[in-house]
């Protein structure tokens, strides 16, 4: 006897771009098709799971439910699944094409994007990859909600269902003003900028990071300035308003300030962040994120 499903991929499609949207309006858009056709496909769903799948909120937008989370989180690896089953059926491994999104750090991605989708390019010139900016949190919400496959972030705290590749190990270092008077030493101790103004970059998750570092020295941060900007940051050390800690080196001494920074080594044993690709675990990866993770790879390995 044939096997028949009361639903169908058509309606798990419309349903999770609705859970992603949060917006009927917004989804029927990025579908290409009618709203009143994205209504009807989701309401059939409902229909057929005897479950409500969104709270309707009046010209607000939808609330997921608990049976749409289930359903959503189940959808996303049918999806996975799929889309893995189809790319072995394409018999040239090597031969990767299609589209796929990847989230990134956003302090990472000056210095990984520009060179990974570069390689990308010239190795798998029929890939089409689109890329999201966050901070961690975003980055891991892009992942869950299913508008990215990947993500290229720091080993922060990322909770349940969340696989981690580790790539690369990044130390930090002191930022400071070539004009410092400790800028040509090679290394020092934090307590040497103990009584120092402390330069922030402030990102969620990467802060407690920042922030330990000079705790666990026995430090008690001078916090004077902070920013969201990796850039900000280095141009307010370079105009000598206090010192910082980042892990990415830029290539380049100046900063957008026009004035120049010098990096210094940390003599105290500082834990350093390790790269990671990230995906859902319970979703094999597709052929377009093995290549992508594969790019990541090449990018970071030892010379």
């Amino acid at each position: 006897m044939a096997q028949r499903f009361p639903i169908t991929l058509t309606q798990l499609v419309y349903f999770a771009e609705c859970a992603k949207t949060l917006n009927m309006t917004a989804a029927s858009a990025e579908l290409h098709v009618a709203q009143s056709a994205v209504s009807t496909a989701i309401t059939q769903l409902e229909r057929s799971l005897g479950a409500s799948l969104f709270i309707r909120q009046h010209s607000k937008g939808l609330i997921l439910t608990h049976a749409g989370e289930t359903l959503l989180r189940d959808a996303h690896q049918l999806f996975g699944s799929l889309h893995s089953t189809i790319d072995t059926i394409r018999a040239d491994q090597s031969h990767v094409q299609g589209a796929i999104t990847i989230a990134c750090f956003t302090t990472l991605a000056p210095f990984v994007l520009p060179r990974l989708l570069s390689e990308l390019r010239d190795a798998h010139p029929e890939l089409e990859v689109t890329v999201r900016e966050g901070d961690h949190a975003e980055c891991l919400a892009a992942l869950r909600d299913g508008s990215a496959e990947l993500a290229v972030t720091y080993d922060l705290p990322s909770g349940d269902g969340i696989e981690n590749t580790r790539v690369a190990e990044f130390r930090p270092y002191v930022i400071l003003a070539r004009s410092h008077p400790l800028a040509s030493r090679e290394r020092l101790a934090l307590a040497e900028l103990a009584d120092e103004p402390f330069v922030l970059l402030d990102l969620p998750s990467s802060t407690d990071y920042f922030v330990r570092i000079l705790t666990d020295a026995g430090i008690t941060p001078n916090l004077r300035y902070r920013s969201r900007s990796y850039e900000t940051v280095r141009s307010m050390v370079a105009m000598g308003l206090g010192f910082s800690i980042l892990n990415q080196r830029p290539r380049t001494a100046q900063t957008y300030a026009g004035a120049e920074t010098v990096a210094v080594e940390i003599s105290d044993d500082a834990p350093g962040l390790t790269l990671e690709v990230s995906s859902l675990a319970q979703v094999r990866r597709t052929s377009r994120g093995r290549a992508v993770e594969q790019a990541i790879r090449t990018l970071f390995a030892p010379a």
